[in-house]
């Protein structure tokens, strides 16, 4: 019998054994064309938490993973919850120092990974004070264990659990851009109440199927795949992301749900698979647009030209401390609101607040922040962090939004990336905003740079369509004709691509690193 949930009966695994008894011989997973129904799920799961069990593995340990998809990851996870133990992804393209702080922090007693990435690993270990006992997915090593071995090694330990939906059981690290990463740490109520929230909003149906190319280091992989599970659905995971290999696994397996940014989507749109494809069975595209663009409504059509007659995209607005799920811009409203991030979902409570934390008037700018049963339970060891986050009662997302006549919500800027130009506030967003709407550009990024004369002056790093062209003077013309002249770029660098994140973000802070090392090496070359 399990014990208590501190007044709520669900748990995350809850998922994984009520498929079990009502739809065993459903699918649950594919990957690789390996079809596992949700009776093999729960046996799997609970054969890996005996394994684990045998390794000391008990309800607040932690087991960090280094690797790629893969259906074992996802099983591996969901084991992990039902024993009231922890999942510690990682990013597996940080570098080994990095990684060697995600360890220092997280403290695992074991770490999962492949031969891919054993050497990254190993090099990040080799300095640690504890280090975590190595289990290689996929081959053998004298000082090392394999997942088989792990797995067929006798023996009979009592497997843990859970003592309440309080539990956590996922740490996962932000991406560190205004210092050293923080491991957000997510409880068993912060994943079954967000899923609960949101699952009217998306309309995600009994047995719908989803494609998960997001790497299971980001919340978005975790946050999306629940909310198929819980309607006894099934998901698609793909190993890694190929524009080609996307449309063909969305067709042949029918799928009717993704994820995706504008430039992935964009990626499969213009693939060679693309032209003779099949999307009909597609239902749903959630979509995160925070870096302008309306490119989500031409994708839409296109999905529709190839007979997803059905599709609604809907954009997503959230972060990992508040889960993917803050507000949602729904498919009934999406496309004649492309860049809003929509409504609050039911059950959150979305303010714009001053820096004193008194609520912004209607019409002013303001910090989105967030009130919800389903957040991030703190930083992990980090008390002054998590007290910063959560000061006024109020999760801080650092976001700066604006709030419509509709009472549509829209990002304008990142608080940190606001340029103070000539004694005047810019807004970064604001102007991207402006830039993306010329018809010539495809992606824009603005970013402030030292002046003399201004103290920062308006820089934007612009990508044009293949085949256009425009001058600095036209695309500068264009924005000032839309938006005050201080606002206005004083200097356009045309670039053949932005950088990005995995989630699709731009990283801003490359593309300005990048320009300012241009320039210095222009002024030195004349």
């Amino acid at each position: 019998m399990r014990p208590e949930t501190g007044g709520y009966p669900y748990l995350l695994t809850d998922i994984v054994t009520e498929n079990e008894r009502w739809a065993p011989d459903e699918p649950a997973l594919i990957f690789q064309d390996r079809v596992t129904t949700w009776a093999q799920f729960a046996d799997e799961m609970r054969r890996i938490q005996r394994a684990l069990a045998r390794l000391g593995v008990v309800r607040g340990s932690r087991v960090a993973v280094l690797d790629r998809n893969s259906d074992t990851y996802v099983i591996l996870g969901y084991a992990l919850a039902g024993m009231g133990a922890v999942l510690v992804p990682i990013n597996m393209w940080l570098r080994d120092a990095e990684v060697a702080y995600i360890l220092a922090s997280a403290q695992p007693g074991l770490l999962l990974t492949s031969a891919e990435f054993e050497a990254g690993a190993r090099a990040a270990m080799a300095d640690l004070a504890e280090r975590p006992r190595l289990i290689l997915r996929d081959g053998r090593r004298d000082d090392a264990l394999s997942w088989e071995d792990m797995l067929n090694a006798g023996g009979d330990t009592p497997v843990s659990q859970p003592e309440g939906w309080d539990d956590p059981h996922l740490i996962l690290y932000t991406s560190g851009t205004t210092g050293r990463p923080k491991g957000a740490v997510i409880s068993h109520r912060r994943t079954v109440l967000d899923t609960m929230n949101v699952l009217p909003a998306f309309g995600v149906r009994r047995f719908d199927r989803f494609f998960c190319y997001m790497p299971l280091f980001h919340t978005g992989a975790w946050d999306y795949l629940k909310l198929f599970f819980m309607q006894r659905g099934s998901a698609v995971i793909a190993e890694r992301f190929d524009p080609e290999a996307a449309v063909v696994a969305l067709e042949r397996h029918g799928c009717n749900a993704m994820f995706g940014v504008p430039i992935i989507l964009r990626q499969m749109i213009e693939s060679e698979a693309w032209q003779t494809a099949d999307m009909s069975s597609m239902r749903l595209i959630a979509y995160s647009n925070y870096d302008p663009s309306t490119l989500i409504v031409d994708v839409a059509r296109a999905f529709r030209e190839r007979g997803a007659t059905e599709l609604g995209i809907a954009n997503a607005y959230g972060l990992t401390e508040g889960g993917c799920y803050i507000c949602i811009n729904r498919p009934e409203d999406a496309m004649q609101r492309p860049l809003s991030i929509g409504v609050p979902v039911p059950g959150v409570r979305v303010a714009l607040l001053r820096d004193d934390l008194s609520h912004a008037d209607p019409g002013e700018l303001g910090e989105i922040c967030v009130r919800s049963p389903a957040l991030m339970s703190g930083y992990l060891n980090r008390p002054e962090a998590t007290a910063e986050a959560f000061r006024g009662g109020w999760l801080h997302t650092g976001d700066i939004g604006r709030v419509d006549e509709d009472g549509f919500f829209h990002l304008v800027d990142r608080k940190k990336d606001m340029i103070r130009s000539g004694g005047e506030n810019v807004f970064a967003k604001e102007v991207e905003l402006v830039v993306i709407e010329h018809p010539d550009v495809s992606e824009v990024a603005v970013f402030g740079l030292p002046d003399d004369d201004y103290g920062e002056r308006v820089v934007a790093a612009v990508v044009i369509n293949v085949g256009a062209a425009v001058s600095e003077d036209e695309l500068k013309a264009f924005v000032r004709e839309r938006i005050a002249g201080f606002k206005t770029p004083r200097q356009i660098v045309f670039v053949p691509s932005l950088p990005k994140t995995p989630a699709g973000k731009i990283k801003k802070h490359e593309v300005r690193q990048s320009v300012v090392d241009a320039l210095v090496g222009g002024a030195a070359d004349s």
